[in-house]
């Protein structure tokens, strides 16, 4: 069998969960590409700076280090499915409540809700992916998510980057006013309520509806050596890419002076570039393990980050900044499954809490510093800092999932970036 015939053959046998699954990524991943390029220039626009862009960044991933492992815990004890139904509807309202708002002290409640329902979300998807799949299409499954989510995404971008022009033509209003963001992030949060559709067709699973207890905190850490490594390279990777990442679409409107349409076009066709780039993710692994192939990726996304960074011509800059974000994300989903796979079942949801903890907590902290260094030197530190940090955390996934482990256990594979 042929390697698409190979791939083709695990798709299908994704079950009814698993399908409705990928159809809420669809959704979901399409609205909040809207949200994804336009949140920052609407706080921009509303008269706010860039310090006070980095609170508001920052603000949900705090949230998310602070209460993924209770909610890991919850999650054992209602199902993960039903956290998934609770998080999407706390994540509709919240976006709807920050296009709706003006006023910091709202934009900060209504980023706090988004912060909690994302890391319901974020700490319920690896869990419930993995009790809807088995061994054989469980990679296969989520590459393919993030693949689709990532597709979905680039429509959203596309649609995103000329919707403010279509409405400033029909309203009579700036292209890059406030009212016109806040008309298209509106948008954006209606449709992501549509999401929810798909969850309530998925049935809760059999290994979940009929526990009659939480696992104890201390029983979901324990033993905790493989959690502490499967834990501290996403914190490295969390500070560098929260300096840096959540703040390119300023970096492309100061440094270049790019429209929206082109924002949205350039941020569209690197979610494409995504998409494709993870879904060569489990021929990767199959060809040079886990480990090897994820420090392999991002060791030479480095370079792209480089260019995109100090090279002062927009092409050049553009190509540096799709080839580190197709190499960056090609191995999430692996590293993600990888976790799921390497601890107990009880286990689960401490793992995606812990590794919510460290990729949101650190990109919290790092936004929030981000922030004031924009504001006082632009974006002269923050690529040093990425690019040492991204250098870093491969040196630390190699040390703990390559060279410890050749002696013991040379078959082992793992790890993927963010």
């Amino acid at each position: 069998m042929t390697g698409r015939g190979r791939y083709l053959h695990h798709v299908r046998h994704f079950g009814k969960n698993a399908r409705w699954y990928l159809l809420y990524s669809a959704l979901s991943g399409f609205s909040l590409g809207f949200v994804q390029l336009l949140f920052n220039l609407y706080i921009l626009s509303l008269g706010y700076d860039a310090a006070q862009l980095g609170i508001l960044v920052s603000f949900p991933p705090l949230i998310t280090m602070a209460a993924a492992v209770p909610l890991g815990i919850l999650g054992h004890r209602v199902g993960f499915r039903r956290m998934l139904l609770i998080g999407v509807l706390l994540m509709g309202a919240s976006l709807l409540g920050i296009a709706l708002s003006s006023r910091f002290l709202a934009l900060i409640l209504f980023s706090a809700v988004r912060g909690i329902s994302n890391t319901v979300l974020q700490v319920s998807n690896a869990p419930f992916m993995a009790e809807n799949s088995g061994l054989q299409e469980r990679t296969h499954l989520f590459s393919l998510q993030f693949a689709v989510r990532m597709f979905a995404n680039f429509f959203g971008l596309l649609l995103a980057g000329v919707l403010p022009g279509l409405l400033s033509g029909a309203f009579a209003i700036d292209a890059e006013s406030a009212m016109a963001y806040r008309l298209v992030l509106l948008m954006g949060g209606g449709l992501y309520s549509l999401a929810w559709f798909p969850l309530t067709r998925t049935t809760a699973h059999s290994s979940t509806s009929g526990r009659t207890r939480a696992p104890h905190l201390r029983e979901m850490l324990h033993p905790p050596g493989m959690l502490l490594k499967l834990f501290l390279p996403q914190v490295v990777i969390g500070f560098g890419a929260g300096a840096l990442v959540p703040f390119l679409n300023v970096f492309f409107k100061t440094r270049f002076g790019l429209p929206d349409a082109t924002l949205g076009l350039l941020f569209a066709v690197q979610s494409i570039l995504m998409g494709l780039a993870t879904l060569t993710g489990p021929a990767l692994a199959t060809r040079w393990g886990k480990p090897r192939a994820v420090i392999s990726v991002q060791l030479l996304s480095v370079p792209f980050l480089g260019i995109l960074g100090y090279v002062p011509l927009f092409p050049l800059a553009a190509v540096g900044f799709l080839c580190r974000a197709a190499l960056m994300n090609a191995a999430n989903p692996l590293y993600t499954a990888f976790a799921m796979e390497r601890v107990s079942p009880h286990q689960r949801g401490a793992a995606s809490a812990m590794m919510q903890v460290s990729w949101q907590g650190t990109r919290a902290l790092s936004s929030l510093t981000s922030g004031y260094l924009q504001q006082h030197s632009g974006f002269t530190f923050l690529f040093p800092i990425t690019i040492v940090l991204y250098t870093l955390a491969s040196g630390l996934i190699y040390t703990f999932f390559i060279r410890g482990q050749q002696q013991t256990n040379p078959d082992t594979s793992v790890i993927a970036d963010t």
